[in-house]
């Protein structure tokens, strides 16, 4: 984990919503709150589990994906697929490395 700068968030049926994170990366983490919300292929079949993402972000603040696993396959694809449509812009962003667990939770 060395260099990655840890988000930990919890994804229920209400919402996105960050157990622990850096403060000054509070953008990253709304950022996450607003694409990633709870899959409805998710929902129907009462799935939950955890995702791990290893992204950084490039000089234009397009985040890419380097390392990743879950405790389900279509959970991790879907994570991937919104987490690619993230752009971030700012200096406190630009190539910075962070560790995304997100823990999908029903109740």
């Amino acid at each position: 984990m060395k260099g990655y700068i840890p988000v930990v968030m919890v994804v229920g049926l209400g919402g996105c919503r960050s157990m622990f994170a850096a403060a000054e990366y509070s953008g990253l983490r709304d950022e996450i709150s607003r694409t990633i919300s709870y899959p409805e292929f998710a929902r129907k079949n009462y799935l939950e589990g955890i995702v791990n993402v290893d992204i950084s972000t490039d000089k234009s603040g397009r985040v890419l994906v380097f390392e990743s696993n879950a405790t389900h396959p279509g959970l991790l694809e879907y994570v991937i697929d919104q987490i690619k449509r993230i752009v971030l812009s700012g200096a406190e962003f630009s190539e910075k490395q962070f560790r995304l667990i997100l823990k999908f939770i029903m109740y």
